[in-house]
């Protein structure tokens, strides 16, 4: 990346009169870089959005290998790979399934048999 494009854009976001009301009413980071537009900062969002990314990323890799810790040392004799996969999977997931939508339909299958 041309490093002295990306200072000379650093610096007019600095200097932005329309992002400076941002700087502090903003309460998050993500906040605030949801207010820079991309159109004109491309090369400094595109920066932004790699280092925020790297915190999401490393959180959900720890998650993973904590989870894969636990799942492992209480079943390992009886732990194939596909198990390991299946339960991760399950583990880790952020779906919740609609358990009362799901026994009702098992419900009126059987009263019809």
């Amino acid at each position: 990346m041309d490093t002295a494009a990306l200072e000379i854009e650093l610096l007019e976001l600095l200097e932005d009169e329309g992002l400076k009301q941002f700087k502090y009413s903003c309460h998050s980071l993500l906040e605030f870089w949801k207010h820079v537009p991309v159109i004109k900062y491309p090369k400094i969002t595109f920066c932004a959005q790699k280092l925020i990314s790297i915190f999401g990323t490393t959180y959900s890799c720890e998650s993973l290998y904590s989870t894969m810790k636990m799942i492992k040392s209480k079943h390992r004799s009886t732990l194939t790979d596909d198990h390991l996969t299946e339960l991760l999977r399950t583990a880790l997931t952020t779906y919740s399934p609609y358990f009362k939508k799901l026994t009702s339909k098992i419900n009126t299958q059987q009263i019809r048999k």
